[in-house]
């Protein structure tokens, strides 16, 4: 066994969670036959510490003490700090659970099981599905049992649609938002109202997300480009327009939040407009509306709180083409994310010119960019092909898709 880069992982790799120190009475022993690589992300007190990644296929068998105690030994991995399990959380806070989804009642099963496994269970939960085709995810919900929970379906085509639609249906002060692939951490819900109770008050909080398995190269590559979490590390960021954490709003790398795990208060949700319909899955655009709202809320003197201890784990694109097909939709959505912001307000042209050449370096649009410079040599070009070629149509494809809802249409 040996210490890699993220570079260096290959599939199949098992994806493992280990607290500092061990003392859970597992068997420190675990099989590897069969596998190349090694993810892992090691905890103290609960509290992510950092995420390594080893070499193990050349071993039958390894020991997690060896992992534990080469982390305990040196600062190697993503490194962050446990110093977020000294916020206390705040006794009574309400709090509502939106999850949207559409015709995946496998993936809605598993994500509500989570939620059973809760720490906290002091949660109300809205469940917006858009367009079904069947009954299924309703006879999901309501086999979930779970309190205080409802169920609504949103014709229209579209994340942001379905989105809004559960942000109307919020009665509480805060909500979290997680997806239909995803598993939440026991203490998910616990540790979001902890990152609520920050000093820095924030209107948003944004946890992580981890991948669930690695079995597939395809789902190798996601991480190998960086993940969910592409240059966030694991300690707490307090992230506010202007600091050296925000370059600028309008410039959202390092990603400020995913869509899959991320809070507000509902009144600064509700102030921010929602999520533009003209953005997000089942759109032309295919996505940016998370980023959108980050945006307008860190614009409009907000705190964003990155927050690693709500970790949600994903089930990431397992075949290539589902994969090609999200990097292009990211590219994609962040360009259209561009024409939100300059539909909604002109002036923002004058800034984007200004952080046009450090964007064009970043995003590798030119020789030696920021994001191509960290993938592996043997990493897919027909990726970075497909995001750049998102990122160049994106704001067309906004433009059409404005169009296109404004006169009745729709892209389904």
């Amino acid at each position: 066994m040996r210490r890699i880069e993220r570079a260096g992982l290959r599939a199949p790799a098992r994806v493992l969670d280990i607290g500092l120190p061990r003392a859970d009475g597992s068997s420190d022993v675990l099989d590897v036959t069969g596998i190349h690589s090694l993810w892992c992300l090691t905890r103290e007190h609960g509290v992510p510490t950092g995420i390594s990644f080893w070499d193990v296929s050349d071993d039958r068998t390894v020991r997690l003490s060896d992992i534990v105690d080469a982390e305990m030994r040196d600062a190697g991995g993503t490194h962050g700090t446990a110093a977020s399990a000294g916020v206390g959380d705040p006794p009574g806070i309400g709090l509502t659970v939106a999850i949207c989804t559409r015709d995946r009642p496998d993936g809605l099963r598993r994500a509500l099981a989570s939620l059973r496994d809760q720490t906290d269970r002091g949660f109300s939960l809205v469940v917006a599905e858009n367009a079904p085709s069947s009954d299924a995810g309703a006879d999901v919900v309501a086999g979930a049992r779970l309190p205080r929970c409802s169920y609504v379906i949103e014709p229209r085509p579209g994340l942001s649609h379905t989105r809004n639609t559960a942000l109307s249906r919020v009665g509480t002060e805060y909500v979290a938002w997680m997806d239909d692939d995803e598993v939440m951490d026991p203490r998910w819900i616990e540790q979001i109202k902890a990152g609520f109770a920050h000093p820095s008050r924030p209107a948003a909080v944004c946890g992580v997300m981890l991948p669930a398995e690695l079995e597939t190269q395809a789902q190798v590559h996601f991480e190998q480009y960086g993940g969910f979490n592409k240059g966030r590390t694991l300690a707490p960021e307090v992230l506010v327009a202007g600091s050296p954490l925000v370059r600028s709003p309008l410039y959202p790398l390092p990603a400020i939040g995913s869509g899959g795990n991320m809070a507000f208060r509902t009144a600064s949700l509700r102030d921010a407009g929602g999520f533009d319909p003209c953005l997000g899955a089942g759109t032309r655009t295919h996505g940016g509306e998370e980023t959108r709202v980050f945006a307008v809320l860190l614009r409009s003197g907000h705190t964003v709180l990155h927050w690693p201890s709500a970790i949600a784990w994903h089930y990431h694109r397992r075949d290539d083409e589902a994969l090609r097909r999200q990097f292009y939709g990211y590219g994609a959505g962040l360009s259209a994310f561009y024409a939100s912001m300059i539909r909604s307000d002109p002036r923002v042209v004058i800034e984007l010119l200004g952080l046009v050449p450090q964007m064009l370096r970043d995003l590798g649009l030119g020789s030696g960019g920021r994001r191509t410079e960290e993938v592996p040599a043997d990493f897919p070009p027909s990726l970075l092909r497909a995001s750049r070629n998102g990122l160049l149509t994106g704001a067309w494809l906004y433009v059409r898709e404005a169009v296109s809802q404004r006169a009745g249409r729709t892209t389904r």
